[in-house]
């Protein structure tokens, strides 16, 4: 793997594994660069992947998967100078997967559904831990580039340079990141060959609406649980159910472009402050399971309610673009699409 020759300085803003801006300065380690070529490379990976009027529903679910498979595997093995950002969509592939999946799920096989939701899941876990750790060092920075006042300068500080030094040897983590990802590279080559002979029992908009009723009701769910008990697991779980509609609606947007790109826009707004607020979650975690070797107790403290007044800030604001998204019920919601999925299928050519 190639290593940038030039340290960047770290008072420049740079992108995390999330897809978000940090401006960062004050940490001991060099952050990763990307070439040009790479940054096209990253914005041609984030293009809708969309069915089509002129292909069936069957054929559309193996062009997707196999194109959304072939952008990640090229990402593993055309290593960028940015391999944190090469690991971030990876990551993102897998969750698409898993979007694709649950959109049909009404309509495979169930052996095939759990075996291949299986695969996908070992690998963004196999991948977890590098993400976390990055962004989780990235969120304390930027915190800590934050604050004004000098009596919380003080703990930020220390409590930031012993993340640091308590993080993993940067030599280790990258060969350990590159043994993940190779091995992610080929559970990923199995799952589209499974993806090319996958079988869908029905066509049209029956084999849709099941699955993406049932993911915009969970997802509306998880929102009210969320909202009624405030804690960073329910809030968790709705994001997690808020990327697969994302998603889901990502590969619908043909059928209705305007309607649709306003929605995935709100998703996207949404999904954004939602992934801050984890973000925060697993720092606040890190942080009090090792309150001594990250400086002692009243530090972190004072770093852990910084934390827990923005995860506040950002919760407010989710429930108001949540409560706008999901107005409608499920089925309403869906039976408008799919009289627009009929209406946009009536006008192909075959």
């Amino acid at each position: 793997m190639k290593q940038s020759s030039t340290p960047t300085p770290l008072s420049l803003a740079y992108r995390t594994q999330t897809g978000r801006s940090w401006p960062v300065k004050g940490a001991s380690w060099q952050t990763e660069t990307e070439t040009p070529a790479a940054q096209l490379h990253r914005t041609s990976a984030k293009s809708p992947l969309q069915f089509r009027v002129d292909e069936s529903v069957r054929d559309g679910l193996a062009r997707i998967s196999g194109e959304l498979i072939q952008r990640a595997l090229a990402r593993i093995e055309c290593a960028g100078k940015n391999r944190a950002e090469d690991l971030h969509q990876v990551r993102v592939t897998i969750k698409r997967l898993r979007a694709l999946l649950r959109l049909v799920r009404p309509v495979i096989s169930e052996a095939f559904c759990d075996r291949e939701n299986r695969r996908l899941k070992d690998m963004a876990d196999r991948l977890a831990f590098f993400r976390d750790t990055t962004v989780s060092r990235q969120t304390l920075a930027t915190l800590a580039e934050s604050v004004a006042d000098k009596r919380s300068k003080g703990p930020f500080d220390l409590v930031l340079a012993r993340f640091v030094d308590h993080g993993p040897h940067p030599s280790g983590f990258r060969v350990r990141r590159e043994r993940a990802l190779s091995h992610t590279a080929e559970a990923l080559t199995e799952s589209k060959r499974s993806f090319d002979n996958m079988l869908v029992t029905t066509e049209e908009w029956l084999a849709l609406g099941p699955g993406l009723q049932k993911a915009y009701g969970r997802a509306r769910n998880r929102m009210l649980r969320a909202l009624t008990y405030e804690t960073s697991e329910t809030f968790h779980e709705w994001r997690k159910q808020v990327k697969y509609l994302y998603y889901q609606l990502q590969m619908l947007g043909s059928i209705s472009p305007k309607r649709l790109e306003t929605m995935v826009r709100r998703l996207r707004k949404l999904e954004d402050r939602l992934g801050e607020d984890h973000d925060l979650a697993v720092l606040e975690g890190l942080l009090c399971d090792g309150r001594e070797q990250y400086g002692g107790k009243r530090p972190v403290k004072c770093v852990v309610a910084r934390l827990v007044r923005q995860s506040k800030k950002l919760r407010r604001e989710t429930a108001a673009i949540g409560k706008e998204i999901f107005r409608e019920k499920p089925r309403k919601f869906v039976d408008k699409l799919g009289k627009q999925w009929t209406v946009w299928r009536g006008s192909a050519n075959f």
